[in-house]
């Protein structure tokens, strides 16, 4: 919703999304402090593999919570 509804990257709005995404991570499945958080990001965009699944969601999805995650 953040990154349809045109918020920038380093919005409250989509710094909360990348929070609740490494919140979400963090509880499910390992240990997830902000500077791993930021290298999963790097790797979003980096590998086309995880871009590719991700923007399934929305193109440019990737992108944009990379962005977000790296403002946050």
């Amino acid at each position: 919703a953040a990154l349809t509804s045109g918020a920038a990257p380093d919005s409250d709005e989509a710094m909360a999304v990348a929070e609740a995404h490494r919140e979400h991570i963090a509880q499910r499945f390992y240990d997830l402090d902000h500077t791993f958080h930021r290298g999963l990001a790097d790797m979003y965009v980096a590998d086309p593999r995880f871009t590719k699944n991700i923007d399934k969601a929305g193109a440019g999805l990737a992108q944009f919570l990379s962005d977000a995650i790296a403002a946050s």
